[in-house]
């Protein structure tokens, strides 16, 4: 790249000496003077130097005596050329020599980048081997409740799939499948709580909050709401391919069929008219049960008794979306609030861990749990796990900011 570089200084460099060349060679060709080539180029470099002596040009057949004078047009046709140059020609140079520029730069990254690429890995391992000695314990106690979600989903799915042939719980069948999208995402929470990531874990906690209001409502309310909510895809599809159609075109993407947009609409039509018209809004599916015409996300927090997690929702919120909160409040710096961070972090876990605990097991709870005394004991084993996860997260992060105000302390004493 200093190789490029150099060179494209030079030529800017070299720019006031050209265009006066130029200048010079017009001069003598108008007073009749037969010249050398080399001549103007010399006599533009003399000019340049700032030398006062005469200049003697020792060619054979270089002229006697001459003298060139400069008046304001000559002036304002250098400047013209100048503007010229800066403005036209400067551009495209840079452009090619950016384009040059690039090319041997990713060239030269990618012989190096499996050395650096080994590094990173390095760098990971004992940043992974720190979050281990600092966090170890509640990560553990959030995948050991995960593991036993899992089990118990797996067998909630048996019965369900056993009511199924008697012509039952499709309420069943529908709770099993919130538990299991709510097993995965605790599982991504997990992965991003054990790299450092505090603030992914928690827009992802917003997720498994969502997932658990909506269980929630329909365990509140039954058969009926299920198979609302089940319907509501036909609203959620059309929506979907409306939005599509509108930018296809300017993506390149081929237009959903006539065949198919007739299909989705009909289906659409069919729901409308069985459910009536707050079927349409976004959380239709609830809107008879909550008496509500257009029902919120918030309305249904309300109805699962789970008003009290909007702080934390916004706060994951705030991790989702693009907000100016977003551009400051990270979970993963520890009291710089004006600090920038861009990658992992070892500050932070205890909100979203303690917070997937306590709904992963809300969930599990409310999907699995009978008069059965295995899923008695299931469930009173995830409760009572649930109870001990925040007190770990919270220990741990005491420890984390003990050393990091020690660690302040030595470094402002150095």
């Amino acid at each position: 790249m200093d190789v490029l570089e150099r060179a494209l200084h030079n030529v800017i460099a070299s720019v006031p000496a050209l265009m006066l060349e130029k200048l010079i060679s017009r001069k003598l060709t108008d007073q009749g003077v037969k010249f050398a080539k080399t001549l103007p180029r010399k006599l533009a470099e003399h000019i340049l130097s700032g030398a006062e002596e005469p200049f003697h040009h020792g060619g054979r057949t270089a002229p006697k005596d001459i003298s060139l004078t400069f008046d304001e047009a000559d002036c304002q046709d250098v400047a013209r050329v100048g503007d010229e140059f800066l403005n036209v020609h400067l551009p495209a140079l840079i452009g090619a020599f950016s384009g040059r520029i690039a090319k041997k730069t990713l060239r030269d990254l990618k012989k190096s980048w499996v050395e650096e690429q080994r590094l990173q890995q390095v760098d990971l391992a004992g940043f992974r081997e720190r979050m281990q000695e600092t966090w170890g314990k509640p990560i553990g106690q959030l995948r050991m409740l995960l593991t036993i979600a899992r089990e118990w989903c797996g067998e909630a799915h048996g019965e369900a799939d056993k009511s199924a042939k008697n012509g039952k719980a499709r309420l069943q069948k529908l709770m099993v499948r919130f538990l299991v999208r709510s097993c995965q995402v605790t599982d991504e929470i997990i992965c991003l709580l054990e790299n450092g990531f505090a603030d992914g874990a928690m827009a992802r906690w917003r997720t498994l909050h969502e997932i658990g209001v909506v269980v929630a409502v329909i365990s509140k309310f039954g058969e009926d709401i299920a198979e609302r909510y089940v319907a509501h895809q036909a609203v959620e599809s059309r929506r979907a391919m409306k939005k599509y159609m509108d930018c296809c075109i300017d993506l390149g993407y081929k237009p959903v069929r006539a065949r198919e947009i007739e299909k989705i609409e009909k289906r659409y039509a069919t729901a409308i008219a069985r459910y009536g018209d707050t079927f349409k809004s976004d959380y239709g599916w609830a809107a008879q049960h909550l008496n509500k015409g257009r029902p919120s996300f918030a309305d249904l927090e309300a109805a699962a008794s789970q008003a009290m997690m909007r702080a934390h929702y916004q706060m994951g919120s705030d991790n989702v979306h693009a907000g100016i909160k977003s551009m400051y409040g990270r979970l993963g710096l520890m009291m710089d609030y004006d600090d920038l961070l861009a990658g992992r972090s070892n500050a932070g876990l205890t909100d979203p861990g303690q917070n997937a605990a306590h709904t992963l097991t809300q969930i599990a709870v409310l999907v699995c749990s009978t008069p059965k005394l295995d899923d008695l004991v299931a469930g009173n084993i995830m409760q009572m796990l649930r109870e001990e996860v925040p007190d770990s997260f919270w220990q741990a992060d005491k420890r984390l900011r003990r050393k990091d105000k020690a660690f302040r302390k030595a470094q402002s004493q150095l």
